[in-house]
């Protein structure tokens, strides 16, 4: 330290200055540059040896290995949009250490919850000024002692991230007191300064360089031949980004240079230290971002002397904060945009629309089956299928579009500047042909087509809210009507989603308002002519909608998650009836229900059978579950097990509609069924089509290989009838027997359905 000194008086002697001022200048200078050292070392030291690796890995790695603390918050807001506290979302182990308190402790929860005395007034109104404006704060914080925090002193660098906050904070307890130290300290070694790890560079009151260290040459690829008494630091600076910055007052027919400099030590003139981020000019041209602390040099008597300026690369730094910030904001899988994302760029696509007069046209593009195919070849395949389609929308739109994935297989096209209607329509015929050719998924090829919904600004859309629902009710309409096509948002759609508004909401209240009731169609055996049982089917009564049909509001149902209370209404309701017209006509009847496949992936679905089961008294054997066959595909394994459960409880197990989907017997084996029900198409055309004929024909003659019962759906005519019971079919039901009825006529409806009667006559 006494050869520092040494040096630095004689560098300051050098200068023009008496010995002991410039003894306490040396002091000063060499005071502030090991503090300012000791400061920004702790910050940056650590970030230039992170390593970039792979996604969510690379995030953890990051922040687990970062010498700092550090959490990521949501903002909490109140109804009307203020924020009223934030949410920890994620913590690294040093802050965990840090505070004392583990992740569980912590996330999850609010920061006034889990830490009332850390959050000062100071700093709630730091993290809100951030998120608020956007404009990164870093602040020094002492901290209380009944805060119970390990450190008296902490930095803490906080950063808006969405709708929240990153903040970084550091442990400078030591820091702070070995500044008070070193400002004691009256000799300083040459070393200290020449091998730092940042740049380091001096300049005059005018700006010249002075002096600089090893690593400000390495930093800026100059000599201290080269820039030492010879140049004004903002040659090192972009003249654009310091004229930015600058007060509109400045007159910039002035020296150039003297302002840039003003600009640079604004803040230390003042007596602060004066950190920002600045761009470095290399001398090859190249440009790196650098934190610049900035610190005025003064005399005893407080006159300026000069300045000290210490500069950190902090690429490394930034690439982070970069990666972290597209995490949030993007699709893992796919690197598209993300849903908030999306909505921010649709919004501000809106705005400009409305402030030029132009159009914008947002796609909803979902893929047809995805579900099944995703099941059937694994996530794997799904997850190369979903990036393949990613792909082909990048490349069927222009660079200035915005592609997004908002979850699943659904993606989302918004396009700005568009002049016509017949532009939406082409548009919108590419993206339907470009993701219809076949994707190889290993040794497969799989075909993927889509559906594209379409919605127009202002055309039929006021804001970006209505543009994504519309064109997201475009896009069912268009897998409605047959898939693998498009279809635009029209002023008919408008009436058609405000009916279909009016009909949930009244579904909604549909069980409370007792509007809803079963219907009971006979079946009858065709061996001994008995009615054998009853199928219940969902009828709904409404006081100014009337009756609508079950293929209206059953749909709806399922969609809207409304068929989970009104399946456990019919499973009761069927059960306590079913059981009284077995008391009423004495006779051991089954009663069918069918179960959705939303139902099937209901958790308690067998509690909820049991149950009703058990309060009506019917017996377990009296009542038969009804599925689809394609139900079978969704879940199998999940299915199986279910379906097993109610097996168990003595339930029978029939399959609707057989030879309407997959049709694979290796499922009857699998699920033990007790019952196929030929679905009504082919009794239809069993004694016109001989296709049609030789389907029922096998049906029947397998199932009775395994032990399987067969009815036949839809019988309206003796003729069907006759070749039913030439096929030697166990059951049948249909309007030629009788339709389905109300549970107050059944009794009646079955007394006088004289199905030996009708046999005989046949």
């Amino acid at each position: 330290m006494s050869l520092f000194l040494g040096l630095s008086l004689v560098w300051s002697i050098h200068q023009g200055l008496h010995e002991s001022q410039a003894f306490t200048i040396v002091i000063a200078v060499a005071g502030i540059t090991l503090a300012l050292w000791a400061i920004l070392h702790d910050r940056y030291s650590r970030i230039a040896h992170q390593q970039k690796e792979e996604a969510l890995s690379r995030f953890h790695a990051a922040t687990e290995s970062c010498l700092n603390a550090f959490c990521l918050l949501d903002a909490v807001r109140d109804s009307e949009g203020r924020i009223v506290d934030f949410r920890v979302q994620y913590v690294n182990a040093n802050a965990q250490d840090q505070i004392g308190l583990s992740q569980v402790q912590i996330v999850g929860k609010n920061f006034s919850e889990a830490l009332p005395r850390l959050l000062t007034k100071r700093m709630f109104e730091v993290f809100c000024e951030v998120a608020e404006t956007g404009i990164p704060r870093t602040e020094m914080y002492e901290v209380p002692a009944e805060a119970h925090i390990r450190p008296s002193w902490i930095r803490y660098q906080v950063i808006r991230l969405g709708d929240g906050l990153a903040v970084t904070s550091s442990d400078i307890s030591e820091t702070k007191s070995a500044q008070q130290r070193y400002e004691q300290l009256v000799t300083f070694t040459d070393s200290v300064i020449q091998h730092a790890p940042f740049s380091i560079i001096a300049t005059d009151t005018r700006g010249i360089i002075t002096a600089m260290n090893q690593a400000a040459e390495k930093l800026t690829g100059y000599s201290r031949t080269e820039l030492v008494g010879n140049v004004s630091i903002t040659v090192l600076y972009d003249e654009r980004e310091l004229t930015a910055r600058a007060e509109p007052a400045h007159d910039y027919a002035d020296d150039i240079e003297q302002i840039g400099f003003e600009i640079l030590t604004a803040g230390a003139s003042a007596g602060t230290v004066d950190e920002k981020e600045w761009t470095l000019i290399c001398r090859d041209g190249s440009r790196i971002p650098t934190s610049v602390a900035m610190r005025a040099v003064s005399s005893e008597s407080g006159e300026i002397n000069g300045y000290v300026s210490i500069a950190i690369d902090i690429t490394d730094r930034r690439q982070m904060l970069q990666y972290v910030t597209h995490l949030a904001t993007h699709d893992q899988l796919t690197g598209l945009v993300g849903r908030a994302l999306l909505r921010d760029k649709t919004v501000e696509a809106v705005e400009r629309a409305r402030r030029y007069g132009t159009k914008v046209a947002l796609f909803v593009v979902d893929l047809d089956q995805f579900k099944r195919i995703n099941d059937s070849l694994g996530h794997s395949s799904g997850d190369q299928i979903l990036i393949e389609a990613a792909t082909r929308l990048r490349r069927a739109v222009r660079s200035t579009d915005v592609v997004a994935r908002v979850g699943g297989d659904e993606f989302v096209v918004v396009m700005t500047d568009i002049t016509s209607l017949a532009d939406v329509e082409l548009c919108a015929s590419n993206l339907v042909a470009k993701l219809s050719p076949e994707i190889k998924i290993d040794e497969y090829l799989v075909n993927v087509t889509a559906s594209v919904g379409v919605c127009v600004y202002p055309d039929f859309a006021s804001d970006a809210k209505h543009l994504l629902k519309r064109a997201d009710s475009a896009m069912y309409a268009a897998k409605e009507r047959g898939r693998n096509q498009h279809q635009v948002f029209t002023e008919d759609m408008l009436k058609e989603t405000a009916d279909r508004l009016t009909m949930e909401h009244a579904l909604r209240h549909a069980l409370a308002n007792k509007e809803l009731s079963l219907h009971y169609q006979p079946q009858l055996s065709l061996t001994t002519g008995l009615v054998t049982g009853m199928e219940a089917l969902l009828r709904w009564k409404h006081p100014k909608l009337g009756s609508v049909s079950p293929a209206q509001f059953i749909p709806l149902a399922e969609e809207t998650g409304l068929i989970i209370s009104i399946g456990e209404w019919a499973f009761m309701t069927a059960c306590h009836e079913g059981k009284t017209l077995q008391d009423t006509l004495g006779s051991d009847l089954t009663v069918s229900v069918n179960l959705s496949p939303r139902q099937l992936q209901q958790r308690n679905l067998v509690e909820v059978i049991e149950h009703a089961l058990a309060s009506s008294g019917l017996a377990a054997r009296n009542l038969e579950i009804e599925i689809t066959e394609n139900m079978l595909m969704v879940n199998t394994d999940n299915n199986l097990s279910k379906l097993q459960r109610i097996r168990e409880l003595g339930v029978r197990i029939s399959i609707d509609d057989f030879g309407t989907g997959f049709s694979s017997f290796s499922y009857l084996l699998q699920y033990q069924v007790d019952r196929l029900k030929i679905d009504k198409s082919f009794v239809k055309q069993a004694g016109t089509d001989p296709n049609a004929a030789a389907v029922v024909r096998t049906i029947i003659a397998m199932s009775h290989g395994l032990s399987i019962r067969v009815v036949a759906e839809g019988v309206e005519t003796d003729e069907q009838l006759r070749f039913l019971m030439r096929r030697k079919c166990d059951e049948a039901q249909g309007n030629y027997i009788a339709g389905p009825v109300p549970f107050s006529e059944f009794a009646n409806t079955a007394g006088s359905c004289n199905g030996l009667s009708i046999l005989q006559s046949i």
